[in-house]
């Protein structure tokens, strides 16, 4: 299925797509290593070739917050490029990944030289911020089902051997202990994961990733 939010590498012209190549690094990661941190400057654009990359950033609290994940086939990396500002999240490979990094000034260049680049990277811009727009309604209509869905799979793949409280969670989720044990029972009922105590089970972690894409739509 094609993913709208994804600028379509397949699609670049092919000078481009070889340039691309010729000028780009291959970073291997394992999980939990960062690809940048929050607050870096911005010095290259990213494509993840394999892999899942989980965008977090540090409240004022000190508490980690997860804001979304970029797949196969996504690059990310761009927000800070055009506003010109240092990176206000961390990025996380939350499986063994590969990532393309595109050094910023051949990125530009590409745009300059392909229209059809720059669309691409327009209407995925916008679809970000239509996203961000509804799930900012979402956080204040309590709607946290898919929050917390994405929440599980980053928490328990950063970290799978703590057994984590539903305050932690909540806390995560920014959200109160009693909403998320709501939606923790809802995701037990769909079969997506498995509760006993404070142990917490993922049974169909592409399950609990594909909630989240259902409520973007």
């Amino acid at each position: 299925m094609e993913n709208r939010d994804a600028l379509s590498w397949n699609a670049l012209p092919s000078p481009i797509q070889k340039r691309f190549l010729e000028t780009s690094r291959i970073l291997e990661l394992k999980r939990g290593e960062r690809i940048y941190s929050q607050g870096d400057r911005a010095e290259a654009i990213y494509f993840v070739k394999k892999g899942l990359v989980g965008l977090v950033v540090m409240g004022a609290s000190g508490k980690e917050h997860l804001l979304r994940f970029f797949r196969e086939e996504q690059f990310f990396g761009h927000r800070s490029i055009f506003s010109q500002e240092t990176h206000h999240a961390s990025t996380v490979a939350l499986d063994s990944t590969v990532v393309i990094k595109i050094p910023k000034e051949v990125f530009l260049k590409a745009l300059d030289e392909s229209p059809l680049l720059y669309k691409q990277l327009v209407q995925v811009l916008s679809r970000e911020l239509g996203r961000s727009e509804v799930q900012r309604v979402m956080i204040l209509e309590n709607q946290i089902l898919a929050r917390t869905a994405q929440s599980l799979v980053y928490l328990k793949d950063m970290h799978p051997d703590h057994a984590w409280t539903r305050q932690e969670i909540a806390n995560f989720c920014a959200s109160t202990v009693s909403t998320v044990i709501k939606a923790m029972t809802k995701l037990e009922t769909l079969g997506l994961i498995h509760q006993a105590g404070r142990t917490i089970e993922i049974l169909d972690r592409d399950g609990l990733l594909n909630l989240q894409d259902q409520d973007r739509e």
